[in-house]
């Protein structure tokens, strides 16, 4: 029997239904991630200027200087997106309580940090591993050219790059579910939790693109009310998101119970 999902147009009027009475309490969580995401980048952008700052005093040029800073302040910043990870979790489990009709707590945003840690923090680097794998080449090849000024490195720095992306978004795709199944499912390991992600998103990549595709415009007008139309939309995306991981554990209502397949 084929399964039946919900296109993302309804998904969108769900997660605004369960929204609807909560965005008080859901904005102010919003302000907290938001602050707190840029405290983390602050402390990461201070660590690369230190960094460099290093170098310059070190006197330390030339392209094997400028690969080595490159990859040191790469890691800094793959431990900083950790930690922004582990908030996800706890995102995660805050929007599915109000996706099944619960009232969250902003204590909840930190469960990742609260409620095994170290199974939250492995997730959080097997999920940005793709990520940092995926430009670190691209951007390799784009300080040699720099250096040499050489037309062939120029096209493929451009060729990495875009691969990169295209690789980027698959792997963000297939393992967004992961931090739903963590907060979902607190018996599974943080393996098994991506493990799941993947197969669940198999055939459902598509479905998931296109809801993300569908926020563009309401990007924009965030964007062009200086940022404060986000403080709405950010919620709208992330319950969004956990109507989709319910409407995939359970593409057709049986009993008014969602059937958890993974």
């Amino acid at each position: 029997m084929a399964n039946h999902y919900q296109p993302s147009a309804v998904l969108r009027d769900n997660a605004k239904g369960f929204l609807n009475g909560k965005y008080k309490i859901t904005i102010g969580s919003t302000m907290v991630i938001f602050g707190l995401t840029w405290v983390f980048n602050q402390i990461s952008t201070q660590i690369g200027d230190g960094m460099q700052k290093l170098f310059i005093r070190g006197e330390l040029t030339g392209l094997a200087a400028s690969l080595a800073l490159y990859i040191l302040q790469m890691g800094v910043s793959f431990v900083i997106a950790v930690f922004i990870s582990v908030l996800s979790i706890g995102m995660s489990y805050y929007y599915l309580k109000i996706g099944t009709n619960q009232m969250p707590k902003v204590s909840d945003l930190f469960c990742g940090f609260r409620e095994d840690p170290r199974k939250s923090f492995t997730a959080s680097m097997i999920v940005n591993l793709p990520v940092l794998l995926s430009i670190i080449p691209g951007v390799i090849v784009a300080k040699i050219y720099i250096e040499v000024k050489s037309i062939s490195f120029l096209i493929a720095a451009i060729v990495l790059e875009l691969v990169g992306a295209a690789v980027y978004i698959f792997f963000n795709i297939s393992l967004k579910m992961t931090y739903f199944i963590i907060a979902d499912f607190p018996e599974y390991t943080a393996v098994e939790a991506v493990k799941a992600s993947w197969n669940k998103m198999s055939g459902n990549r598509g479905r998931l693109f296109l809801l993300m595709l569908s926020f563009v415009p309401y990007y924009l007008l965030g964007v062009l009310s200086f940022g404060i139309g986000l403080l709405w939309l950010y919620p709208l995306i992330q319950e969004s998101y956990a109507q989709f991981y319910l409407d995939l554990m359970n593409p057709k209502k049986v009993t008014g119970e969602w059937e958890r397949t993974v």
